[in-house]
C-alpha cells in the first residue's frame, strides 16, 4: 500500500507544473491583450486606450508572478521534506547546479524588463497622442501614474523573489506539527 510520502511527491510535482503552466498562460494572455489594445490605441491615436494597455501588462505580470511564487513554494517544500538521499532529488540537484559557474537561465528580470518596456511604450504613446485628444493630458497622466506604480512595484517584487530562499523558508516551520489550542472568543454584540 502506498504511503503518504509516495503519494505526496507526485501530487506536489503535478501542482507545481500546473502553477507554472497557469503562470505562463496568464502572462501570455496579458501580453497579447496589451498588444491588441496597443495597436487599437495607435490606430485611433488615443491616449485613453493606453491605460488598459498598462493594466493588461500588469495583470499578466502579476498572474505570472503569483504562479511562479506558488511553484517555488512547492519546489522548496519538495526539496525540504520529500527529497531524500535514496529518492528523487530534482530540486536538490537543481539548487546545486544553480550555484555552479556558467549556469545561466532566463531570470525574472527578463519578464520584468519586457513588462516595463511595454509600459514605457504605452506611456510615451499616451503623451504623443495627448495633444489633440479631449482630456488627453489627464488620460496621459493617468497612464503615466499607473505605469510608474507598476514599474516600482514590479522591480520591488522581482528583487524580493530573487532574494528569497524558498526551501529555507520551509526550514523555519519544519518542527513537529501540533494542533493549536482553541481560544475563547469574546463576542461583542
Amino acid at each position: 500500500m502506498p504511503t503518504l510520502e509516495d503519494q505526496e511527491y507526485p501530487a506536489l510535482m503535478k501542482r507545481g507544473n500546473d502553477a507554472e503552466r497557469t503562470a505562463q498562460v496568464c502572462w501570455t494572455a496579458g501580453t497579447l491583450t496589451a498588444a491588441v489594445m496597443l495597436s487599437w490605441g495607435i490606430s485611433a491615436k488615443s491616449p485613453g486606450v493606453m491605460i488598459p494597455v498598462v493594466l493588461a501588462i500588469a495583470a499578466g505580470f502579476y498572474a505570472r508572478l503569483r504562479g511562479t511564487q506558488q511553484a517555488r513554494w512547492i519546489a522548496g517544500y519538495v526539496e525540504e521534506f520529500c527529497e531524500e538521499a535514496k529518492g528523487p532529488q530534482w530540486f536538490t540537484r537543481l539548487r546545486r547546479l544553480e550555484g555552479q559557474p556558467g549556469y545561466r537561465t532566463l531570470s525574472e528580470w527578463a519578464d520584468a524588463s519586457l513588462a516595463n518596456a511595454g509600459v514605457v511604450l504605452a506611456v510615451i504613446l499616451a503623451w504623443i497622442y495627448a495633444g489633440p485628444a479631449p482630456r488627453g493630458d489627464l488620460l496621459a497622466g493617468i497612464a503615466t501614474g499607473c505605469g510608474v506604480l507598476f514599474g516600482f512595484h514590479s522591480v520591488a517584487e522581482t528583487v524580493r523573489m530573487s532574494q528569497t530562499n524558498w526551501s529555507g523558508m520551509w526550514q523555519k516551520v519544519s518542527g513537529e506539527l501540533k494542533e493549536a489550542p482553541r481560544t475563547a472568543r469574546a463576542v461583542n454584540w
